[in-house]
């Protein structure tokens, strides 16, 4: 009779307590060390010293020091050899780009938002949520070139934007009470922070399908936002049109958002929403 091969549960060797915990231990440091990356990006500085990040993280000096040594080393940092302060590295450059190329909806906004500058002649934006924020992820330049301050790759709160708002109307009600609940940052003087205020602008985008403020997240600018949405209307982004506030009356905002649904439809067919909610679509004819 043929011999039955031992159980591979019988020769499996547990780790010892110790590699165990030293392996937890090396997650937790990594996880600590990419966690400083986000330093990079959260806020307006160009470069960080150890000693800033040290501050801002709350880990040792030492660790911080080791951290951005190894991301130096291996380009997604780089650090200045006078002021020795380090700096967003070419490798993190490469990085993004590749997510933008491999991104679906990246790669099907973009010709459409090429059509859209060329209708309006206003810059377009691209916005996802990304957690509990909104994140800023392509941006499209028109004739009525508009400095916002805000570049690719930001994070940007969600009460006080047209992106955010809008999106903000199309979640599950468990995440729009949850961002909804915490405190309002202002971003100019103008910023809305009366909560009431914005749960009844987020109504209204609920039912017109755009969001509209000037002046709220950058002075001098305004901002049209409408949602994008994918099978089943699962909610993916938002599609804006940034202009100068004095050129475009509040008036025309809806001629704008009509201009914005007409591109999103195209987006969110494309992305697998059968029917898009709003406005009136893009003629079969016209291709984008």
């Amino acid at each position: 009779m043929k011999k039955e091969p031992a159980s591979n549960a019988a020769t499996v060797k547990k780790l010892p307590a110790r590699a165990a915990e030293d392996g937890g231990a090396t997650m937790k440091s990594l996880r600590a060390s990419l966690k400083l990356l986000d330093h990079f990006v959260a806020g307006t500085h160009r470069d960080l010293s150890v000693g800033e990040l040290t501050a801002l993280s709350g880990l040792s000096k030492a660790t911080v020091s080791k951290a951005l040594s190894a991301f130096a080393q291996s380009g997604i940092l780089v650090q200045d050899g006078e002021s020795r302060r380090y700096s967003v590295g070419p490798r993190a450059y490469v990085l993004g780009s590749r997510f933008l190329m491999q991104d679906s909806l990246c790669s099907m906004a973009f010709p459409v938002m090429h059509d859209l500058v060329a209708r309006t002649g206003h810059s377009a934006r691209l916005s996802t949520m990304d957690g509990d924020r909104v994140l800023y992820m392509l941006g499209l330049e028109g004739p009525w070139f508009v400095n916002s301050g805000w570049r690719a790759g930001t994070w940007l709160a969600a009460q006080s934007t047209t992106a955010g708002r809008v999106m903000l109307a199309f979640l599950a009600d468990k995440d729009a009470k949850r961002i909804m609940a915490q405190a309002i940052r202002p971003l100019t003087e103008h910023t809305i922070l009366d909560k009431t205020k914005i749960r009844q602008i987020i109504a209204n985008a609920r039912v017109t399908g755009f969001a509209a403020q000037r002046n709220e997240a950058n002075r001098g600018l305004g901002t049209v936002s409408v949602p994008l949405f994918g099978p089943g209307r699962t909610l993916l982004g938002a599609l804006s049109l940034v202009f100068p506030s004095h050129v475009i009356a509040p008036e025309q905002d809806a001629a704008l958002a009509a201009e914005l649904h007409r591109s999103a439809s195209v987006i969110s067919q494309r992305s697998g929403c059968a029917v898009y909610p709003f406005g009136q679509g893009l003629p079969q004819r016209m291709s984008a």
